[in-house]
């Protein structure tokens, strides 16, 4: 293995230098690390030796962002949303879904190419968007609220989409994986009863009484958070580390020292997940651009313009106000 302390400082310094050009345009720091990424892949600065390592320190910035998410948002907010988060989730996932497919197959990909593109650009990134959220502290707005509730659910049926289609090449199809949606359902269900249950009732009693020692507050959040996600990410449950880090969170959104944990993360967390986007950079590809180029361009309008308004007439029909359903598209 190769030395990980050079790559590190690499990624820091280049990233570091780019942020602050970005930050005097007034452009979010992710660009900056995206671009730093694709500059160290291009001029092959990475020892290829340490990828798994960089990969692991990113997972950790993820976990830690979608943790201090869970810790300022109570599931109560989002469960008051109801029947309008489940209506609008639904109508983008299928609406955007169906007209990928359609805009896939007329470019003449085949029937599994189309249902990998459309799965691909119906799911939004759950980690940049609540990043940009987070930095523009709008967290605790409707659409906010609207958009967190909607990639969670996005998250839940992604995990069964790619269930589905693990199993679609076998020689029975996709029909073999529906076996496995059946045990993956119902732990989820266990997990979440489980979590909405230790956060009432366990957790706000526990954690009272370790604040009194901040540093055993942090070290006992940190183990909670990595230890739940790991087991939520593993093999035997099936889910992402995303989902884990959220849970975690909302499991001790209810204590009176939530913020002081979040305080206290939020320096651990800046670092890691500067990791993970420059990783992003890393991996993207450009040498077969050519190739799809139209494709690319028309898709990505489709992404830009009408996956938005999909949302935004979802929230319309069921009497939000304009600027909340822009907003909650646009994100």
């Amino acid at each position: 293995m190769g030395n990980i302390f050079l790559d590190l400082t690499l990624i820091i310094c280049v990233a570091a230098f780019f942020s602050i050009i970005f930050r005097y345009f007034k452009q979010p720091e992710i660009l900056a690390y995206i671009l730093t990424g694709i500059l160290i892949a291009t001029f092959k600065f990475f020892d290829s030796s340490n990828n798994d390592v960089l990969h692991s320190l990113s997972e950790v910035g993820v976990t830690l962002l979608l943790f201090m998410v869970g810790l300022e948002i109570r599931v109560s907010e989002l469960m008051s949303l109801g029947k309008s988060l489940i209506l609008s989730a639904t109508g983008q996932i299928l609406g955007t879904f169906v007209l990928v497919f359609l805009m896939s197959s007329f470019f003449g990909f085949n029937i599994l190419t189309s249902i990998y593109v459309a799965t691909a650009l119906t799911f939004s990134s759950t980690i940049i968007v609540v990043k940009l959220l987070s930095d523009q502290r709008e967290l605790h707005s409707l659409h906010a609220k609207f958009s967190l509730g909607i990639l969670l659910v996005q998250d839940v049926v992604a995990i069964f989409f790619l269930i589905f289609l693990s199993g679609f090449n076998q020689q029975t199809g996709g029909l073999s994986s529906l076996f496995q949606i059946v045990p993956l359902v119902l732990k989820a269900v266990f997990i979440f009863v489980l979590i909405a249950y230790l956060s009432k009732s366990i957790f706000p009693k526990i954690v009272e009484f370790i604040a009194k020692s901040p540093e055993t507050l942090f070290l006992v959040s940190l183990a909670w958070v990595f230890g739940l996600s790991a087991i939520v990410s593993s093999p035997f449950i099936g889910f992402s580390i995303e989902i884990g880090g959220f849970l975690a969170g909302v499991a001790l959104a209810n204590s009176l020292v939530n913020y002081q944990i979040i305080a206290k993360a939020k320096i651990l967390r800046d670092f890691f997940i500067v990791i993970f986007f420059v990783l992003l950079g890393v991996q993207m590809s450009f040498e077969s651009i050519g190739s799809i180029i139209v494709p690319a361009i028309v898709l990505s309008v489709f992404v830009l313009v009408l996956k938005p308004f999909i949302v935004m007439t979802m929230l319309s029909l069921l009497g939000y106000r304009k600027r909340t359903s822009f907003l909650t598209g646009v994100s």
